[in-house]
């Protein structure tokens, strides 16, 4: 590393001349001095943190590193993809596609993500838009030419709003099932087996075992784009398990007699995979939960439904993380906290029997 002296027409000029870790040559010229020296301070102290960026590759516009980063990730699912491109397009892009990535900072980072949640994009949303800038701009970082630093890591977001769970008695699981019609087993199906709807697609006769009373879940099916794309569970530890009741065996077997392996367990009148609008338009979903009073309910909510009727049943809560399919008891504890909210009042009557036994021992 050095700095050169040089007469030109317009004046005596400073060159800083460094390597980069390939070896290259790199320079970068100063009007005065003190500039050159100041600059190559900063190449001093990053060199010695690890940091060396070429200058030239800050020049490099957004989108090209997006296009490399979302090139270079082979394991993200069909939906996960998709919606990071959706991210991409409607709210990253316009602002951000055709900058320098050295000239992106925390300051129109925030300002960006301010500006997004002023305009009623839910708290959820803002931040999962802003993890696809992140992560865009860490390859970049990783790239180890192009930024030093990631200017997205110390952003401020609003909080998050609270989640609210809706849950279905067992009354209300059967009223919404002859509300739907002829394929309102399906409702009784998500309800009383917690599967995804993406699964209970992907279940193909086999998997399906009426006998032993169990389901095995094994791959997820979801609708991106209008087509319906197979991949796995949600999590490794989606791939499990899933007793069945025996309210549910009769319709099981109506379902599975006479199909073939490999052919959908739970098929359409015409005997294709289920599409979740497609399922929602055949029972009239809207008109359906608005007959049981449950206008805002959602397919996903069976899911939770599950959860309610179990713990209601006295499932453990170990037992209903392996047959829900949560990487960890800690998800289920905290997705579902307000069910074991009860048990908060084992701990006032046991202080209460203490202070009893107090009270009789003076």
């Amino acid at each position: 590393m050095s700095i050169w002296r040089r007469e030109t027409k317009a004046g005596v000029r400073y060159d800083v001349q460094w390597r980069l870790p390939d070896r290259s040559k790199r320079k970068k010229t100063f009007s005065s001095e003190r500039a050159a020296k100041q600059f190559e301070a900063k190449l001093v102290t990053s060199s010695a943190t690890g940091e060396s960026v070429d200058p030239r590759g800050g020049r490099t516009e957004l989108e090209s590193v997006y296009r490399s980063w979302i090139a270079s990730r082979p394991d993200l699912s069909a939906k996960v993809r998709r919606g990071y491109q959706d991210n991409w397009r409607l709210r990253i892009q316009p602002r951000f596609g055709n900058w320098a990535i050295a000239k992106i900072d925390h300051e129109s980072i925030q300002r960006w993500v301010n500006e997004m949640s002023a305009s009623g994009l839910s708290p959820r949303t803002v931040r999962w838009t802003h993890t696809v800038l992140k992560m865009t701009l860490d390859y970049a970082v990783d790239d180890g030419r192009l930024i030093a630093k990631n200017p997205a890591t110390r952003t401020k977001f609003p909080p998050m709003r609270q989640t609210t769970h809706i849950y279905l008695t067992a009354r209300e699981v059967a009223e919404l099932t002859d509300a739907c019609g002829s394929q309102g087993d399906v409702v009784a199906i998500l309800a009383y087996t917690g599967l995804r709807f993406g699964e209970l697609t992907g279940l193909n006769v086999e998997d399906v075992d009426v006998a032993a009373r169990r389901i095995r879940v094994r791959r997820s099916i979801t609708q991106v784009g209008g087509r319906l794309v197979e991949g796995n569970p949600k999590s490794d530890a989606g791939r499990r398990s899933v007793p069945i009741p025996e309210r549910l065996v009769p319709a099981l077997k109506a379902r599975l007699d006479g199909r073939p392996p490999g052919a959908p367990a739970i098929a359409s009148p015409r005997g294709s995979r289920l599409a979740l609008e497609n399922w929602k338009r055949a029972v009239n979903w809207q008109a359906a939960i608005a007959k049981v009073g449950r206008e805002r309910l959602r397919v996903h909510d069976l899911r939770h439904t599950y959860a309610s009727l179990s713990r209601r049943a006295g499932a453990d809560l170990r037992l209903l993380q392996k047959a829900m399919g949560h990487a960890s008891i800690t998800v289920t504890a905290h997705t579902y906290a307000d069910l074991f909210d009860d048990e908060l009042d084992n701990i006032a009557a046991a202080l209460d029997s203490l202070s009893d036994d107090l009270s009789q021992s003076t």
